[in-house]
């Protein structure tokens, strides 16, 4: 018996051409200039093809090029969807609070959401003493990142979803799999914030709490981060208490 042709495979090519061009834009996430060899390699496509998707995202606004260079790097239309997500999701509301929090504790403090496998960084305040020039990245794993695990522990989070996120990312102090994972989302529940203690990056530890709309599931999560020496466990339960407060307060002015 015969295999059904595509009764459209012009349209399967081009839905197959959108997705390339998409996880090649994806390569520039970091934030770093890159060459048509390097993205051809991380997506493992002939350069011809790869040069082809890349002017595409070029004419499209989403990469520029640089004459002298001829590297690529993010371009000025994702700028203008940027801000119309910004808008959207009304993370201006929350910014005056994550500034007043940061201000208080000398921590940075962001909000997040999450999409996919990751939490992703919507906002996080301008005062980064405690961090110097070492900035976390927009996405963070989920299990590895208390943003990442405040988000999965005030929702409706499967063990088949659980299962499928990518523990061979973060350091040798995060969790290394779902069972951990189920084990630490207990007990973030259990004491009402997550934590997380170097599982992303040496120095560094965070603290996550949710921000639950009426059904008491997160749809964001706040997360306070600074260096060991300033989260110290002495000061962990009062920095937890502030965050709360911040995470009411936010919720209140983004319903």
């Amino acid at each position: 018996m015969e295999t059904p042709s595509d009764p459209n495979p012009s349209a399967t090519g081009s839905v197959q051409t959108v997705a390339r061009a998409l996880s090649v834009l994806g390569c520039f996430r970091g934030g770093d200039e890159l060459g048509v060899s390097e993205v051809a390699r991380l997506q493992g496509l002939a350069v011809s093809t790869t040069h082809r998707l890349l002017t595409a995202l070029v004419d499209a606004g989403f990469l520029d090029k640089d004459a002298e260079s001829s590297r690529y790097r993010l371009g000025g239309a994702l700028a203008e969807y940027g801000q119309i997500a910004y808008r959207q999701h009304r993370i201006y509301l929350a910014e005056p609070h994550l500034e007043q929090l940061a201000t208080t504790t000398g921590a940075s403090a962001s909000i997040a959401t999450r999409y996919g496998n990751d939490a992703v960084l919507l906002g996080t305040s301008r005062w980064r003493e405690a961090d110097g020039h070492q900035l976390q990245g927009v996405r963070l794993p989920l299990h590895a990142s208390a943003l990442g695990k405040a988000l999965l522990a005030w929702s409706q989070v499967t063990d088949d979803e659980l299962g499928r996120l990518p523990y061979e990312t973060g350091t040798a102090r995060s969790v290394p799999g779902p069972l951990e994972l189920g084990k630490e989302l207990a007990l973030t529940r259990e004491r009402g914030y997550a934590f997380n203690d170097e599982e992303l990056a040496a120095g560094y530890r965070t603290i996550g709490v949710p921000i639950v709309g009426d059904d008491g599931l997160a749809r964001f999560a706040l997360g306070l981060r600074g260096p060991t020496e300033l989260m110290i466990a002495e000061r962990v339960p009062f920095f937890v208490e502030l965050a709360r407060v911040t995470a009411r307060e936010i919720a209140a002015v983004m319903q």
